[in-house]
């Protein structure tokens, strides 16, 4: 049900936002390989899905990476992901999904995780088509999230979970996170907050620790009984962003685990320095931003490798 609030706040600036995106980022014109709808658990809409095939495809069913826009939950950011999904499907052998999740305040908590959800049970309903014992995760910001909470909580089994400075503890006060570089430009706390508040509600203290928003907050396990069920693992952080030290954590608690048993064999955590929060969609040809993200894009061949 929609509040006042959510007419007087969270929608206003949720479209004022959206408006300054439109106005000030260059636009992007995604290049896939063709366009899929894919059913969700609503029988009145489908889910939309960029799919990049690969350059060199491999016979019978192929692996798939499921991919996440950052979007901090509010402003849709499907298609900025156009460099990443063209250079992963042209180094590997994957089919890249580049999912378009729904936006908060219009669709709050669980929405945008139930769409990541849906897309990754048609693609296990797919055996025929594709590989299940090869299905990896990526995602930049929150669309990082999505993928970590999917690795988190998910039965997996997964090939490789890669992570682009992703929100990963919602239980964090807005006033202690501090980037571990100074200078450029952050993450202002106000948006992080705002972000919060629209996809999880103005009083969402009480949903912050749900490990779907928080997956920090899912133990890691041994036995791997419950999530993490992942065989490799990239988390990337940007030295100048206010979430690099969570994500780092992160990483310490996945490393801790690192080659013991059938799940996490190998754990990165790669902080770059110099750039903030989504530099590298920013990040033009022939500056040190763009190598920067040539290099990690170049790690995660590796890792899906």
């Amino acid at each position: 049900m929609r509040t006042l609030t959510y007419y007087l706040l969270l929608k206003p600036i949720a479209l004022l936002l959206r408006a300054f995106v439109h106005i000030l980022v260059p636009r992007i014109t995604p290049t896939p390989t063709i366009t899929l709808y894919i059913p969700s658990r609503d029988p009145q809409r489908t889910i939309k899905v960029h799919l990049y095939s690969p350059s060199n495809p491999t016979k019978g069913p192929c692996p798939v990476l499921l991919n996440f826009c950052g979007s901090g939950f509010v402003i849709q950011g499907h298609g900025f992901d156009n460099t990443y999904c063209t250079h992963i499907a042209a180094h590997t052998g994957y089919t890249v999904f580049d999912v378009q999740y729904r936006m908060a305040p219009e669709h709050p908590f669980p929405a945008a995780f139930e769409d990541a959800e849906d897309v990754l049970n048609f693609v296990r309903s797919q055996p025929q088509t594709y590989d299940l014992s090869r299905i990896a995760l990526s995602g930049f910001s929150a669309g990082g999230n999505l993928a970590t909470s999917l690795a988190a909580n998910q039965a997996g089994p997964f090939r490789a979970l890669v992570a682009f400075y992703p929100l990963v503890d919602a239980t964090r006060p807005f006033g202690g996170r501090v980037a571990p570089e100074a200078g450029g430009w952050t993450l202002p706390g106000w948006f992080v907050r705002f972000c919060t508040a629209a996809y999880l509600g103005v009083r969402f203290r009480g949903r912050a620790g749900d490990v779907r928003i928080s997956p920090m907050r899912r133990v890691v396990e041994s036995s791997g009984s419950k999530g993490w069920r992942v065989e490799r693992v990239l988390l990337v952080s940007a030295a100048r962003d206010v979430l690099a030290p969570e994500v780092e954590e992160l990483g310490q608690l996945l490393l801790a685990e690192e080659g013991d048993g059938e799940f996490l064999k190998k754990v990165v955590v790669e902080r770059v320095e110099g750039v903030g929060h989504a530099w590298d969609k920013v990040a033009k040809e022939g500056t040190r931003g763009w190598e920067e993200m040539m290099r990690v894009y170049g790690i995660a061949v590796d890792l899906l490798k």
